[in-house]
């Protein structure tokens, strides 16, 4: 079983050099996969200067990460590999403006038909392999979320049941979720009692007592990828926000 990820960036950030390396290692298709949809192209580790800034970026985030809030470590990451991203593109652009577009040019014809297809066989190999990667990730991530909703009694089917048919009906279930993460208490309500503080709830959202009763469980599932570490799943969020 994988230590705790804030258990592992606290030992980071007490100088632990071996932790770091865990942690880099570990979450190295999470880096690539930040980098890639910026650069809205396959990066590669060793070969593209983009990833070896994003890497420098993810060391940033794991020293400069307060683990004393409610936070997603991977929220915080991304947003420091992408602001130091967009820097060196800035300054890259910068650069390239005292460069003729001439000497950026590169004629196909200096490379022969093999290279290119060495080339393109190379890329595809290496693109399937992040795929797999990435599908490992999701894996691990799936099981980690189950392992969480059965803390409070439900099971990947009962939320297949419980989804709400409408998307104005998933949003506005969404938003409920998003208040009780925002709230410490309704977080610390529901982690402690299994169940949503209802009396509470109900005079601070624009949901009626009985839609809560009945989406409770897509509700807590909700709640339960916004408080943890769930980079992977918080994607099937975007839709939701409103």
């Amino acid at each position: 079983m994988l230590d705790d990820l804030r258990q592992v960036i606290a030992r980071v950030q007490q100088g632990q050099g071996s932790s770091r390396e865990e942690i880099i290692q570990r979450y190295l298709p999470f880096i690539l996969k930040v980098t890639s949809q910026l650069c809205k192209r396959y990066v590669k580790l060793g070969v593209d200067d983009e990833v070896s800034i994003a890497l420098m970026a993810f060391n940033e985030a794991l020293d400069k990460y307060d683990l004393g809030q409610n936070t997603s470590f991977f929220a915080f990451a991304e947003s420091v590999i992408k602001r130091r991203i967009i820097d060196y593109f800035r300054k890259k652009n910068k650069e390239n403006k005292e460069i003729p577009w001439s000497a950026m040019v590169q004629d196909e014809n200096d490379q022969d038909a093999a290279y290119q297809i060495d080339r393109l066989t190379w890329d595809q190999a290496c693109s399937h392999q992040f795929e797999e990667e990435i599908k490992v990730m999701r894996r691990d991530e799936i099981l980690e979320y189950q392992k969480q909703l059965q803390y409070y009694g439900i099971t990947l089917q009962d939320l297949v049941e419980a989804s709400p048919k409408h998307q104005d009906a998933r949003i506005n279930a969404f938003e409920v979720a998003r208040h009780i993460y925002e709230n410490e208490r309704f977080c610390k309500h529901l982690q402690k009692t299994k169940a949503l503080p209802m009396k509470e709830l109900e005079t601070e959202v624009k949901v009626s007592r009985k839609t809560l009763e009945r989406q409770r469980k897509y509700i807590i599932a909700i709640t339960v990828i916004l408080t943890g570490q769930f980079y992977f799943l918080k994607d099937y969020l975007e839709g939701l926000k409103g």
